[in-house]
């Protein structure tokens, strides 16, 4: 039986994904987890939120996404001015994933390029983003990007292990807090207002991110070999949704991905660097990150909908395969029956037709003392 260790989470959500495959997990290895991982402190980041990372991730975007009020870009490459604070505009959902950066040295990176926060330890080396959710409070957004002071307070919420021993895969739910406060806020008095035992409440939250990180074991040279062997086989591949409303097709470049490592800071080399992926984690080529393809959803989705006047105000999703850079992937959405919910399917399609994201997107009508998230996104 798969063994896992957690607190309460959002009622709407239904967290970690259940597996119906058997699954074992050894009591040392859980004790353990429990003690360095849901024991440890919670983590503050600080930043000060300029309008400058958000603009350079509109850029970086701007030429993979379809013209609209939010990205004017596409046909008007002088729109491309850094915005001014005098009129500042709200953060767009998904950018908060270029602020508050993991502020570690080099020294405290694992081989593959990531940081040690949150990490098992050896032997779950190799790290691969399962999934996640974001939550909203504001209908425009994130808070507003007038470079004022801001916090984001990270803890792990729980941890899960699957596989027989020797074989264990470990599921770390890591939970993000954005808040404003003041210059000389006190540590502790920053914690308790902003963290809440209970994840269904906000605190003094603006954004809350559940992050669902798997940490795995080294490929073994034979598992290599075996992989190359079997390539050129037929993967099973899942089957997406049909009859999407709306739907969007890119083709993310090697820059892009460089470019999106540099504005979250991010050093996972199997972002960046080819000859790992192929050799060291058995892939084809780069992958695409998580987060990125999160950004996307949120994206092109707030957009189609604010014609209608409707914010995205959660998201669930899952990772379920890898896409590779410089393959097309098209992201696709429809609306969940009934319709009056709010609730989007919202989902990613590899360019073999396969599904690699499922999502579900939460939208609330605003109302006419609200901003439209595109006109807030237009001024930035």
């Amino acid at each position: 039986m798969s063994q896992i260790v957690r607190r309460n989470g959002p009622a709407w959500l239904n967290g970690l994904p259940s597996h119906n495959s058997r699954q074992y997990a050894t009591s040392p290895l859980l004790s353990r987890l429990e003690e360095t991982l849901i024991g440890q402190r919670l983590f503050l980041s600080y930043d000060y939120l300029s309008p400058q990372p958000s603009h350079l991730l509109r850029v970086s975007l701007a030429d993979f996404l379809p013209f609209s009020q939010s990205n004017p870009f596409a046909k008007d490459v002088k729109k491309l001015a850094l915005p001014s604070i005098l009129e500042p505009g709200h953060m767009p959902r998904g950018h908060h994933l270029v602020y508050f950066p993991p502020q570690l040295p080099s020294s405290q990176l694992v081989p593959d390029g990531c940081d040690v926060l949150h990490s098992p330890g050896a032997p779950f080396n190799r790290r691969m983003w399962a999934g996640g959710s974001v939550r909203f409070r504001d209908l425009n957004g994130g808070p507003l990007l007038n470079c004022q002071r801001a916090v984001c307070v990270e803890g792990v919420r729980d941890v899960r292990v699957t596989g027989k021993e020797g074989e264990e895969k470990v599921f770390v739910g890591i939970e993000r807090r954005v808040a404003i406060l003041g210059e000389k806020e006190k540590e502790e008095d920053i914690k308790s207002r902003i963290w809440t035992e209970n994840e269904e409440e906000w605190g003094d939250s603006t954004v809350i991110e559940k992050r669902n990180l798997v940490f795995m074991r080294d490929k073994t040279p034979e598992q290599l070999r075996a992989e190359k062997t079997d390539g050129n086989q037929q993967k099973k591949i899942l089957r997406a949704p049909a009859n999407p409303t709306f739907r969007h097709t890119l083709t993310p470049s090697r820059a892009l991905l460089f470019r999106f490592s540099a504005l979250t800071f991010n050093a996972h080399s199997i972002h960046l660097d080819r000859d790992y992926a192929r050799n060291t984690e058995g892939y084809e080529d780069l992958l695409v990150h998580g987060p990125l393809t999160l950004t996307l959803m949120l994206t092109l989705l707030q957009d189609h909908l604010s014609e209608s006047r409707q914010a995205i105000s959660a998201i669930e999703y899952r990772n379920l395969a890898p896409i590779l850079v410089e393959q097309p992937l098209t992201v696709c959405a429809k609306p969940k029956e009934p319709a009056c919910r709010g609730l989007w399917d919202v989902w990613i399609e590899r360019n073999d037709g396969g599904l690699a994201v499922k999502g579900t997107i939460q939208t609330k009508p605003f109302g006419k003392h609200d901003e439209n998230p595109a006109a807030t996104i237009s001024r930035l």
